[in-house]
């Protein structure tokens, strides 16, 4: 039987792919939601579900303001520690706001759907320059969001676990409970794996908006 790691790793998939996909429906279709309801919305409740964006924007302000101009100006040792910011940043909220929430599973139907909500309504406001612009600011919001999804896919998992041991076929919740976190571990080195890219990625379109005479602080389409 082949026990490497990428075996491992596709058979955890396998196991998890219908929790994948009922997760990453819910989310997507959230987002769709938000999109459509914001054609709709009166624009004084638009005004008050986005009042958080200005202090988002601030706290974003104070961590990757310093990188500006480096980063316009193309300095290898800045972009790689903007890279490496980025990739951190994306890494810790997943595993925070998405795989430990998500074990109390009811709260991934908020963090997921509430906020994928909320971030349709955001990019149904969005402009950009062209198709292409706003092609590849949603190819790497989507590199993103794909975490979001199998982060919470981990944490579901170990919480589901930990009610029906059986799940794992394990006699205990304890053994039940190991199981799933190596399960979980399989999944966030695919994880690790997209948000290395993304962040590279996003460090070249903050290149690319900060050329066309954008901020690229908050980051938006050119």
């Amino acid at each position: 039987m082949n026990n490497s790691l990428p075996s491992r790793v596709a058979s955890t998939f396998k196991r998890l792919r219908v929790l994948v996909v009922v997760i990453g429906s819910l989310y997507f279709a959230c987002i769709g939601g938000g999109v459509a309801t914001s054609r709709v919305m009166p624009e004084r409740l638009r005004a008050a579900l986005s009042s958080h964006e200005p202090r988002t924007s601030q706290s974003v302000e104070r961590i990757f303001g310093r990188f500006r101009e480096p980063v316009r100006e193309g300095r290898g040792g800045t972009i790689v520690a903007f890279s490496g910011l980025v990739f951190l940043i994306n890494l810790s909220g997943d595993f925070i706001q998405f795989t430990l929430l998500s074990i109390l599973i009811v709260p991934a139907v908020f963090t997921l759907g509430v906020g994928g909500w909320l971030q349709g309504i955001s990019l149904a406001g969005i402009h950009a320059s062209s198709g292409l612009s706003l092609g590849l600011f949603l190819l790497m919001g989507g590199l993103e969001w794909v975490t979001y999804v199998l982060a919470a896919a981990a944490g579901v998992n170990i919480g589901l676990s930990m009610l029906t041991p059986e799940r794992q076929a394990a006699e205990t919740r304890w053994l039940a409970f190991k199981r799933a976190w190596s399960e979980a571990g399989r999944l966030y080195l695919v994880i690790i794996g997209i948000l290395a890219v993304q962040a590279v990625f996003e460090m070249l379109y903050v290149r690319k908006v900060l050329l066309m005479g954008g901020s690229g602080v908050p980051l938006m389409p050119y």
